[in-house]
């Protein structure tokens, strides 16, 4: 059930990012970025990897650019939150925005080398850097509110979960 709820999570942030913002300018960041951070947090590797690969496939077919580029970012980021939750407390206020923070700057710095790295012409690095730090700001200020929305999520999925399981119990024992 919170594999179906993960899946919901990803096409809706998918065909949201794709169609609703599509014509908004480029300081708005990958929204699978924060979604990455929370499966860091709160699931298991056997859980979050598939989630994490598909996402990451189909961000990469959509987004037009290097193969390739957004799976890798998103099994890093994932990588650096298992990591980094060893040695700090979760259940901090000020932990979570700033690993969203720091997921949306490291996949947002990734893309945006990809981008320089294979471009025919120069980039001026001066514009590279003032659309990722848009992009960082834009995500150290909305990515906090899209934990708490995942975060909830899980919360009503794992009372469904439960409600659904005690009214099975209830059934077999009369």
């Amino acid at each position: 059930m919170i594999t179906g709820y993960h899946l919901l999570v990803c096409l809706f942030l998918i065909i949201f990012q794709t169609t609703m913002m599509a014509g908004v300018p480029a300081y708005l960041y990958d929204l699978l970025g924060p979604f990455m951070v929370y499966l860091g947090v709160h699931r298991r590797p056997r859980e979050a990897i598939p989630i994490l690969a598909l996402a990451g496939l189909a961000m990469d077919g959509i987004s037009g650019g290097v193969f390739g580029v957004h799976l890798t970012a998103y099994l890093w980021i994932y990588v650096g939150v298992r990591w980094a939750i060893q040695f700090l407390h979760v259940g901090n206020v000020i932990l979570l925005p700033l690993l969203v923070t720091a997921g949306v700057a490291f996949e947002s710095l990734v893309v945006a080398f990809s981008a320089v790295v294979l471009a025919s012409s120069t980039w001026p690095v001066g514009s590279m850097l003032s659309v990722v730090s848009g992009q960082v700001l834009w995500g150290a200020l909305t990515g906090p509110f899209l934990m708490l929305f995942f975060i909830r999520g899980q919360r009503v999925v794992d009372r469904a979960r439960t409600s659904v399981v005690t009214e099975k119990d209830t059934l077999r024992t009369h």
